[in-house]
Parts: structure tokens; sequence; C-alpha cells
């Protein structure tokens, strides 16, 4: 039995021998691979190089290891890949996260405006035949008129043998009624009155000099003169803030009973003269009917989309803090590229029976909306770079950034209608993890 112990002990061995000699083939196959990638050479003079350990024949400094290109790199999992990504595309950090959360919001616009002339209230007065201005009633700008009021005398040629041809023929055909009836009709074209063509029938004198008044109320302007104020681009706002705007008014006269109060005027007098010939059509005078003006607001346009005709507005005036606001509806929505900046004008109407308005005095609207369902998160979870927005998505334990298309702004949030799912955690916080250094590029990253 002790015999056949020792046999099977060397069978066994037998076995082991080849398996331990083949493992350290192995072993220095590899230390010699490891040796092979191995080159030394000098930290000062990168051409010297050799195999093993030595000096620099040049300095005389210690040859230092370096490994050749063809060297077996160390394996990483890929559990790790993440920390191997340049320092330009992944944030390690540990600070607050937060997820977008799908819900319409009640938001408000704020806007400045201005009030202005309705433009559909002016009216020019030209001249329906040419001759002389014998005398001028009115003498200066935004000068107040009523209608049925003379504004001035004018000697015309073919006036007068308009009404010639008139008396002519009620002194020798009072029967041919077609004929004097043409001829009545010709003199109310001309611009007489009914008054004007009784008086010449009475008498049956005709008049050298043709008064010529006024058929509207409101106020006198040169043609030239620009009614209504300039209005500069400016920013509105959603929720808290409120854009800028400036304007300048100063009192005048009223007209037509209103309470309107005309801003001054560029000049204090009108081209034409006593004394001037004037021309068939030609724009004497111009009248201002300021019973009813313009509430006129500058809108940005990425604002545009929530004011539509009807829209009601709450408007207050910035002059009068204490007084009650007037509601009015949206009228009109124009829009407006100017000096390079795209926006849009609303205006709404604003009655003046009952309020002391001055033209050009600025104003405060608000109107309130809500938004569609979308997804919005805190305006600081999101990073404006300029030519593009920027959220830090948290994949795998680190930031990356992560472009989004931004939207409306309401109350310290934003909407983002791309770029983010409601499953996705980004940082509360997008300033924190920038470095006033650091230069972020944004990446298609895998989720």
């Amino acid at each position: 039995m002790r015999k056949n112990w020792k046999n099977k002990v060397r069978w066994l061995l037998v076995l082991l021998v080849p398996l331990t000699f083949s493992a350290c083939q192995d072993k220095s196959h590899e230390e010699a691979e490891a040796a092979h990638a191995l080159e030394y050479t000098c930290p000062m003079h990168p051409q010297i190089g050799q195999d093993k350990p030595g000096s620099c024949p040049i300095c005389g400094m210690d040859l230092v290891a370096k490994q050749l290109a063809n060297a077996p790199t160390v394996a990483v999992s890929s559990d790790l890949d993440y920390l191997l990504q340049p320092t330009n595309q992944a944030v390690v950090s540990s600070i607050q996260t937060t997820q977008p959360v799908q819900r319409q919001v009640e938001n408000e616009i704020t806007m400045s405006g201005v009030v202005t002339y309705d433009t559909r209230r002016q009216y020019l007065i030209p001249a329906r035949f040419g001759g002389r201005v014998e005398k001028l009633y009115v003498q200066f700008n935004y000068q107040p008129v009523r209608k049925g009021q003379k504004l001035y005398d004018i000697y015309s040629p073919e006036l007068v043998t308009a009404q010639k041809e008139l008396l002519y023929l009620l002194q020798n055909d009072a029967g041919n009624s077609t004929l004097i009836a043409g001829a009545r009709q010709k003199l109310r074209l001309l611009g007489a009155t009914e008054a004007q063509i009784k008086q010449l029938t009475r008498t049956g004198r005709e008049s050298y000099t043709f008064s010529v008044y006024s058929p509207y109320t409101g106020y006198v302007l040169d043609p030239s003169v620009t009614a209504a104020p300039t209005l500069a681009p400016a920013n509105a706002s959603s929720g808290d803030g409120m854009g800028g705007m400036g304007s300048s008014s100063s009192p005048g006269g009223t007209a037509g009973g209103g309470s309107i109060t005309a801003a001054p005027a560029q000049g204090t007098g009108f081209a034409i003269r006593e004394g001037m010939y004037v021309t068939t059509g030609q724009a004497l005078l111009k009248v201002v009917d300021a019973s009813q003006v313009w509430a006129q607001f500058n809108v940005p346009s990425g604002l545009v989309g929530q004011l539509r005709k009807g829209t009601p507005i709450t408007i207050t005036f910035n002059q009068q803090p204490g007084g009650d606001p007037v509601q009015s509806t949206v009228n009109l929505v124009e829009p407006v590229y100017e000096a390079g900046q795209n926006f849009a004008q609303v205006r709404a109407s604003l009655p003046a029976r009952g309020k002391s308005i001055l033209i050009g005095q600025l104003l405060t609207g608000k109107t309130a909306y809500s938004t569609g369902a979308a997804l919005w998160v805190p305006q600081e979870a999101v990073l404006d770079l300029g030519t593009q927005s920027v959220a830090f998505l948290k994949v795998k334990g680190v930031f990356k950034p992560t472009a989004v298309q931004v939207g409306q702004r309401a109350h310290g949030q934003v909407e983002v209608p791309q770029g983010l799912t409601a499953q996705d955690v980004i940082a509360a916080n997008a300033q924190f993890l920038v470095d006033s250094e650091s230069f972020i590029r944004v990446t298609d990253n895998d989720r």
C-alpha cells in the first residue's frame, strides 16, 4: 500500500512540472516585454536614448525611463470613462440639483408707453381752388378750433365765376331747375356752405372774398408738423421688471370741449401767409381731433404672441401715481424693425372724457396671460453663453453641459421648450459650475 501511495505522488509531480515551467515562461515573457517597452532618455537632451539605465554622455544627468508609444496601455473599466473626459466637458461637483417641472404659469406683461394722437383723427384741409389768401384767422400751431370756425378768407377768380354762373341762371332762366341745381352743386364742391349759397341768392351779388371754415374740431397745425410724439424702441418685461422709456411733454391748449392737452409744436407759425397765392389741391392746414387718443407701447418680439386684438390692458399714468387705472383693449399690434431692433408697437384706445391727459405723457400698461404646458426650471439653472443657453445635466455622478432652448421667463423661472426632459436632473445653479477662465464645450451626449 505504501508503494502505491509513492507512485501516485510521482505521477502528480510529473503533471505539475510542465505547468510550473509554463507559468515561469509567461512571467519572464511579460517582464521582457515590459523591459522592452521602456526607453531611457535625458530630460535635457531628448535625442539621447538607450534601452538601459545610465548617464547622459552630454550633461551627465541620470537617464529617466520613457514609455514607448507602442507600450501596452493600462486597462480602465467603462465605469470610470467619465473621469477621462477633457476638463471643459465635465464637472465633478456635489452641488444642489433640481428637475424640470411640467406646468402652466400665470404671467404678466408690464409695458412702458406714451400718449399719442390717433392718426385716424388727423385731417388735412386742402385748397379746393386756387387764389390769394386775403386774411388768416389762425396764427400758430396747436391753436384750438371748432367745427364751423372761420380759418381764412381767399380771393379766387374761379369761385367768382362760379357765383356769377348761378346768379345769371337765376336772373335769366329761373325755370331751368336742372342747370340751377348743377350750379349750386358746383359751388358746394368748391367748398361753399349752404349759408353762403343762400346769402348769394338773397343778395344777388357775388363775393370776391370767400371765407373757408373748419369742417373739424381739434387743434390746427401746419401740414409739415408731426403731431404725434416719437416713441423710441423700449423694452417690456414679463413678470416683475419693467422696461424704460423716455419722452417729454408740456401742457398746451384744449380743444373741442375735451380735456386733452397738446404737446408743443416744432415752430410757432404756418407756412402760408396773408397775401400768398395757393394752388388747387395744396395742403394748407391740418386739424387734429384730440377727443380720443392712443396709448402706444413698444413690446419685444418675444412677447408679441401673447397680445392680440381685444386683449385687455390696465393703463396707469406715471405722473399720477395715485390715480385710478384705465381699462382698455388692444386695437392694433404692428411689427416694427427699426435701428436694428425687432419689436412691435401695441396701441390701445384712450378716451379723453373725465381725464386730464398730456400728449407725450408716460404710461404703464399691464396685461395677464396663461402660458401653455411646458417644462420650467429656475433661472439660475440655465447659463447664457451669448450664442446659446446651457444647463448642466447630471450623468453618472458628473455634470455635463447640454444646450437648451429658452422660452418665456416668469417669477424667477424660465421655460425650456427643447433640450431637457422631466426625468433629467440638472444643477440648480449653473453659474456656480463655471470658472471665469474656463471655456464650456457643449457636445451631444448619450444619456
